[in-house]
C-alpha cells in the first residue's frame, strides 16, 4: 500500500470529508492510499474494506502540561468498535482475507489483536480460531465469542502459543493471519489522521507509544516521511517497553546480541499481558524500528512495577492519570481500582518519564498515543478449548472440528 501524492494539498483532496475521524480514519483516508499493483486490485480491496469497516474512530484532544512540556493525547480506544487501536488491523486484515477468498483463520494474541479479528470476521462470515495464553482470559469479552464460528484456545503455557497456531494452521490447512504488511498498513491509517492533524492544527516534537514488535511507529512514520518536506521537523519517536519483558529495548541498548530469551511461562507477573510476545523480532521489524529511531533521533526506555505505581499515585493539578482521562471523557476500566489493560498507560507513565528525566525539555510539545485502557471485558469469556500438552491436546482439538 502506497500514498497517491507526495504534496500536502493533494493529500488533502484525497481526504473524504463524509467520515470524521471520530467514526473511521480507515473510511476518511482511503482514497490517499493505493492497494496492489493493478486498478482492479485497488478497486476490490477498497471494496471490502468499506464493507468491513465498522468504527475506527481516533480524536487527538489536550491532556496537560508538565514541567513546561505540552502534553497532547491520541485517543484510540473511545470511538474504535473494539475500544483499541486493534479496531483499524481488523478491519484491513478481514478486508484482505475475504478478498482473498479465505474461508476459516487461525491467529495469536494476548487479548486485543485477537478480539478485533474475532469481532470483524463475524460481520464478514468469517471463520476466526483464536489462540491466547490462559492467563489472559479475564482480558476479554465473553460476548465475542458466541458466535458459531468465532472460535476461542487457550493455551496453558504462552511460550506455545505462536507453536500452536503455527501447527494448527498446517495440520488443519488454516491459514495464519495477520501477514506483515497488513499490519504496517493499519498503522498508515493511523498516520494519515497525525499527519493531517500537524499540517492544520499543530505539530509535534515527540511522538510516544507502548510498542510490541513496533508495527504502530513504523507504520505511522511511512507516512510522516513521506511528507517530511510540508513539515518543520518529523517529531522523534521514543518507545515504551515493560521492563519485565523489552526484548526490542534490549536489543536498542545492545544488551542481547546473540542471547536467546529466556521463555514466559506465565504472563501473571507482566505489567501489561496482552504484550506477553519475548520474540518480537521474529517479525523483522527490528531493522526498520532502529533505523526509524536513528532518523528520528528517537530512544527506547523501559517501564518498571514501582515506576508505574508511582506514575499512578502521582498528582498532576491536584488530579490522578484516570481523573484528567475521565474529564476528557475516557473512562478507563479497572477491576477493584486495578487497571484492567495498562498498555496505553505505559506511555504516558513513559512520557512523564522522559520529562522527568530531562530527555525530553521545557517547551517542547508531545502527542501521547492511549492505545487501549477502555475494555468491554466480563470475565467470562470461557475458551472451546484448553491446551496444555502442545501436540496431544492439540491433536485432539483438530479432531473435533
Amino acid at each position: 500500500m502506497n500514498l497517491i501524492d507526495q504534496e500536502a494539498l493533494c493529500f488533502r483532496k484525497h481526504i473524504d470529508s463524509e467520515y470524521e475521524p471520530g467514526k473511521s480514519i480507515v473510511l476518511r483516508y482511503l482514497e490517499a492510499f493505493k492497494f496492489g499493483a493493478t486498478p482492479d486490485e485497488d478497486s476490490n480491496i477498497k471494496g471490502w474494506l468499506r464493507k468491513t469497516s465498522i468504527q475506527e474512530g481516533s480524536r487527538i484532544l489536550p491532556l496537560l502540561t508538565y514541567r513546561d512540556v505540552s502534553i497532547s493525547l491520541l485517543d484510540e480506544t473511545s470511538f474504535m468498535h473494539t475500544k483499541t487501536l486493534k479496531s483499524i488491523d481488523g478491519c484491513i486484515t478481514i478486508a484482505h482475507c475475504k478478498s482473498r477468498g479465505y474461508d476459516s483463520v487461525v491467529f495469536e494474541s494476548g487479548g486485543n489483536t485477537g478480539t478485533a479479528l474475532t469481532r470483524y470476521g463475524q460481520k464478514s462470515d468469517l471463520e476466526t480460531f483464536f489462540f491466547l495464553p490462559e492467563d489472559n482470559l479475564f482480558l476479554l469479552e465473553s460476548e465475542a465469542f458466541k458466535h458459531p464460528k468465532s472460535h476461542l484456545i487457550s493455551v496453558k503455557n504462552p511460550g506455545m502459543v505462536k507453536e500452536a497456531v503455527s501447527k494448527f494452521s498446517k495440520w488443519n490447512d488454516v491459514r495464519h493471519i495477520p501477514e506483515t504488511s497488513w499490519r504496517y498498513q493499519a498503522s498508515m491509517f493511523r498516520g494519515a489522521f497525525i499527519l493531517e492533524y500537524m499540517l492544520q492544527e499543530e505539530e509535534f516534537d515527540w511522538i510516544i507509544q507502548t510498542i510490541s514488535a513496533a508495527f504502530g511507529p513504523i507504520g505511522i512514520y511511512r507516512v510522516l516521511c513521506h511528507f517530511a518536506h510540508e513539515l518543520e521537523e518529523l517529531p522523534s519517536f521514543l518507545g515504551i517497553q515493560q521492563e519485565m519483558n523489552c526484548p526490542m529495548y534490549k536489543n536498542w541498548e545492545g544488551q542481547e546480541i546473540g542471547i536467546q530469551s529466556k521463555p514466559i511461562s506465565s504472563t501473571e507477573q507482566l505489567l501489561t499481558r496482552v504484550m506477553y510476545d519475548i520474540t518480537p523480532r521474529s517479525y523483522g521489524t527490528l531493522g526498520h524500528l532502529n533505523h526509524l529511531l536513528t532518523e528520528t533521533r528517537g530512544d527506547l526506555e523501559t517501564i518498571n512495577h514501582d515506576e508505574y505505581r508511582n506514575f499512578m499515585a502521582q498528582r498532576f493539578d491536584d488530579k490522578g492519570i484516570l481523573e484528567l482521562l475521565l474529564e476528557r471523557g475516557i473512562v478507563i476500566t479497572t477491576n477493584e481500582k486495578e487497571v484492567l489493560e495498562k498498555t496505553g498507560l505505559l506511555a504516558l507513565a513513559g512520557t512523564i518519564k522522559a520529562i522527568d528525566q530531562g530527555r525530553i525539555p521545557k517547551g517542547k510539545k508531545v502527542l501521547c498515543c492511549l492505545t487501549s485502557g477502555v475494555s468491554q471485558a466480563d470475565g467470562k469469556a470461557e475458551p472451546e478449548y484448553r491446551i496444555s500438552r502442545l501436540d496431544r491436546d492439540l491433536k485432539k482439538y483438530i479432531s473435533t472440528l
